[in-house]
């Protein structure tokens, strides 16, 4: 075989990038030992599912530390500071923080005056710092395994040991166990924005990979990691957007989510709760525009899988609305929700049975964009006088957002008139805006040729020693 490899999955949105994708297929048939540390690790359907001779399942663990959750939460406030003198997004982000504290700006402007090289060095530090004082979890694993890599896929984080969304990144201690050992690691860095809004790596990791040149150079630039450690190899969860043709006819789709096949269908897709303010509110601006306008329309909103159906009951029994819940009931102690094969191929055929795809400042734009759906992004806010750092607005400076502006590729709208306006050219015209959608599909997913998984298990293969004997 070819040697043993740790993965994290803290998240369901991980097992369908990896798991559900050639990148796992690849991996196994090659006759590497994996070991898959998740919360589902005790989920008889998910081990049915995924275990196998050479394929183990292990359970995440909480750190149960005070001194590590101090010194970690410092490092990772740190951290924010140092991102936003490397990035707008960073920036952005903490600009109302800045301005109510004295003492994040004088810590701001201490490591401006370090400069890169002084930066670095510090971030070494407390990456050292970290990895020391963080618990051993895992020890009785590798004593046992000695594995020869150790992936994670969500360890950049902003959030501390105590918040909430910490579940969600408990992979960097994988990481962070391996670093102690010398064993080297590799992060799949699983969406466009990590690298911009996520801070910083927890251990000086030997290989990343990357969707696109874009994230290359964030990852040079931004993170200080080495051009010839990073690999571009496309996304794995655009696999299924490179499929000829619709998973489901057009007509069999449609009347499976109650629409009519009759009518054109404009898809709003939402993000993450609490990501847009008032998001529900929103969706009930667009939804009267376009009862009041487009009277031939009707709206399916997708609700991300990280919202909840129930902040849209308002949408309940108005005309041509209908909501649907990307993926299925949470498994394990995974918080959001779960993507098998049939889920992935719905998202799919959502997009390319929409006659207009509309969201705010979603990574959904390049999905659509890879199945040639035009696209419009939504640049208002369901209340008007919202301040900028607020606003819908602001995410349109982040420093991943800009490239999809730029590209030609996606309207955007800063009125429920102008959205309106939008949908209405597309709809006359599908193939408005089409080169600007196939530049944002070369930029963001680099070969949408179905084979971006493969190439990952191939990243990760190339790290592993030859002919192994255990």
């Amino acid at each position: 075989m070819t040697g043993v490899v740790f993965i994290g999955l803290p998240m369901a949105i991980n097992v369908r990038d990896v798991l559900r994708t050639d990148a796992f297929r690849a991996l196994r048939d090659a006759g590497t030992e994996i070991h898959l540390f998740t919360p589902a690790a005790g989920v008889p359907e998910f081990r049915a599912e995924f275990e196998g001779p050479r394929v183990h399942l292990h359970p995440l663990v909480s750190p149960r530390s005070p001194a590590f959750e101090a010194t970690d939460t410092l490092v990772l406030k740190l951290h924010v500071l140092l991102l936003s003198l490397r990035c707008d997004t960073a920036r952005i982000m903490i600009e109302p923080s800045l301005a109510k504290s004295a003492w994040a700006r004088l810590v701001r402007g201490t490591l401006r005056a370090l400069g890169r090289t002084g930066q670095d060095a510090l971030l070494g530090v407390t990456r050292a710092l970290t990895v020391r004082t963080a618990p051993e979890l895992y020890g009785d694993a590798f004593r046992q395994y000695r594995p020869d890599l150790v992936v994670g896929t969500r360890v950049i984080t902003m959030s501390g040991p105590r918040t909430h969304s910490s579940p969600r990144y408990l992979d960097r201690h994988l990481l962070m166990s391996a670093a102690r050992r010398g064993i080297p690691t590799m992060v799949l860095v699983s969406s466009w924005d990590n690298l911009t809004t996520s801070g910083f790596f927890p251990v000086d990791v030997d290989r990343i990979t990357v969707w696109n040149d874009i994230m290359l150079e964030q990852a040079v630039g931004i993170h200080g990691v080495p051009r010839e450690r990073v690999v571009v190899t496309g996304a794995p969860q655009h696999d299924v957007l490179a499929h000829a043709g619709p998973y489901q006819e057009r007509g069999v789709f449609l009347r499976s989510l109650g629409l009519d096949p009759e009518r054109r269908v404009v898809v709003y897709t939402t993000g993450t709760e609490g990501t847009i303010g008032h998001e529900p509110e929103l969706v009930g601006v667009i939804a009267r525009a376009l009862e009041s306008e487009l009277a031939d329309v009707q709206l399916l909103v997708r609700l991300h899988q990280l919202d909840r159906m129930d902040r849209y009951d308002s949408l309940r029994g108005r005309p041509r609305v209908v909501c649907d819940q990307a993926g299925k009931v949470p498994v394990g102690g995974f918080h959001d929700r779960d993507f098998d094969a049939a889920q992935h191929e719905r998202l799919a055929d959502t997009l390319r049975h929409a006659d207009v795809v509309v969201n705010a400042a979603s990574s959904i734009s390049i999905d659509a964009a890879a199945v040639g759906t035009p696209v419009v992004c939504v640049d208002f806010d369901a209340r008007p006088g919202v301040p900028y750092h607020s606003s819908v607005t602001r995410f349109y400076d982040f420093t991943h957002q800009r490239p999809v502006v730029e590209s030609g590729g996606v309207s955007r709208a800063k009125s429920p008139e102008a959205l309106i306006a939008a949908i209405r050219r597309y709809l006359d015209d599908r193939t408005l805006d089409a080169d600007g959608r196939a530049r944002l599909v070369r930029e963001q997913c680099r070969e949408l040729d179905g084979h971006a998984g493969r190439r990952v298990a191939e990243a990760m293969l190339e790290m592993l020693p030859r002919g192994v004997s255990r």
